[in-house]
């Protein structure tokens, strides 16, 4: 998807945002952003995963059948969901303190950003101080490339499908859902441990 004019005016929104809440450097708000704002937010809405999950098992499904090129559509979706549902939206809600102008970022900014590498950056600084674990250099088992441009690579596949009509593999439709698994298995599920939390059936999260 090419960058055009409202792209630049959403960027510019949320580097004002940034600004006004954080003049100094963005790192600052992980560094403020304490592990109980955060385990506080998945208490108050414990179904702030399920989209990811229903995502994730629609792809399942599909796979079983064998519609290729949807399932991938899913399992992509499945990724943008755990990073930017369950993950990013917790840190703007706790940042802005407002539930109604929090609301307005988060669909004004993380809603729309659907290029990763956006937000990467933030996700990558509250991973590390939460789990001390880098998030860049997360694989999956036997794969030697990053977890995340996994991740981005299936985000393309996926806008390809979606708005140029075209197909992918089965291997492709596998490795995506394998990916999407993976978000979970390494960097959601961890994050949530690190906050003393633990997810149930049908992805609610609870305190351990």
């Amino acid at each position: 998807m090419s960058y055009d004019e409202n792209d630049a005016a959403r960027d510019d929104f949320y580097e004002q945002i940034s600004r006004e809440l954080y003049p100094d450097h963005k790192q600052q708000a992980i560094e403020e952003f304490t592990a109980d704002r955060l385990r506080s937010y998945y208490v108050k809405s414990p179904g702030v995963m399920r989209p990811a999950v229903d995502a994730v098992q629609e792809a399942k499904a599909l796979l079983a059948v064998g519609r290729h090129s949807p399932a991938l559509v899913f399992s992509a979706s499945a990724i943008e969901l755990l990073l930017k549902a369950t993950l990013l939206r917790p840190v703007v809600y706790g940042l802005v303190h407002n539930d109604a102008l929090a609301e307005i970022i988060v669909q004004r900014v993380i809603g729309r950003q659907t290029d990763i590498e956006r937000y990467e950056g933030l996700l990558a600084g509250l991973f590390h101080t939460l789990a001390k674990i880098d998030l860049r250099a997360i694989c999956r088992d036997g794969v030697t490339l990053p977890l995340l441009q996994e991740a981005k690579q299936f985000q393309s596949l996926r806008d390809k499908i979606l708005h140029q009509g075209t197909h992918c593999s089965p291997q492709d439709a596998e490795t995506a859902f394998s990916v999407a698994v993976a978000v979970y298995d390494k960097i959601v599920a961890p994050m949530l441990f690190a906050l003393g939390l633990k997810v149930e059936e049908k992805g609610v999260i609870e305190p351990v």
